[in-house]
């Protein structure tokens, strides 16, 4: 019954929510409404599994002094201090001045941007090993990829006769097979995501419940 009743909630919510792109009915908008405030919930309880899980995970590999346990101790306090800044600061912790909203702009936001930034590095060593032109696919990719790049720079776009028609070819690249490649991708997502999602609301996808 533990795993047959899970199943069948799945089932009617995604039946419900499903429902909601086909019947055009407030009284049916306002219950998948319901159905999205207890998503929210659920999806807050979520967070507080995860913090449980978090604590779980890594004490034991700080009290055994495993390898980088210090950097999970220094995880875990920031976790706890980034807490308690956020509750005592309650409503009012989003307001100018305040030590959270500080904590957030002066300490996360410059962290993430430099998380984001080291990305540029592996995109360039990805950038090399797909240009190689090993075939005429990698070819093509190289060619447009270079086109791209001298078209936005200035030495580009001041080249004597063709710096201009390079801008317009650029902007061809970029508004024609660029944006048909990426449609392409977002409709294939989107199936996957539609088919997973049938899966999970038929219950032939049970990786959730353990199986």
């Amino acid at each position: 019954m533990k795993r047959t009743l899970p199943l069948i909630i799945t089932f009617f919510v995604g039946i419900v929510m499903v429902g909601e792109f086909f019947i055009p009915h407030y009284g049916y908008r306002m219950l998948t409404d319901e159905f999205l405030q207890w998503g929210l919930v659920l999806a807050a309880a979520a967070y507080l599994l995860g913090i449980v899980n978090l604590i779980q995970v890594n004490i034991p590999k700080i009290t055994q002094r495993k390898p980088d346990w210090f950097y999970k101790l220094i995880m875990l306090l920031s976790l706890a201090i980034t807490l308690a800044i956020g509750f005592i600061g309650g409503q009012d912790r989003q307001v100018e001045g305040a030590a959270y909203r500080w904590v957030y702009s002066s300490v996360f936001t410059p962290l993430s941007a430099t998380m984001f930034s080291l990305l540029a590095f592996y995109i360039a060593s990805a950038a090399f090993r797909a240009f190689r032109a090993r075939n005429l696919d990698a070819g093509l990719l190289l060619g447009a990829a270079m086109l791209v790049m001298l078209a936005r720079v200035p030495i580009g776009e001041n080249l004597p006769y063709i710096g201009e028609g390079l801008g317009h070819l650029m902007n061809w690249i970029m508004d024609v097979p660029n944006t048909a490649a990426r449609r392409s991708i977002f409709i294939g997502g989107a199936l996957g995501a539609i088919a997973t999602g049938l899966r999970v609301i038929l219950g032939l996808e049970r990786s959730h419940l353990g199986d």
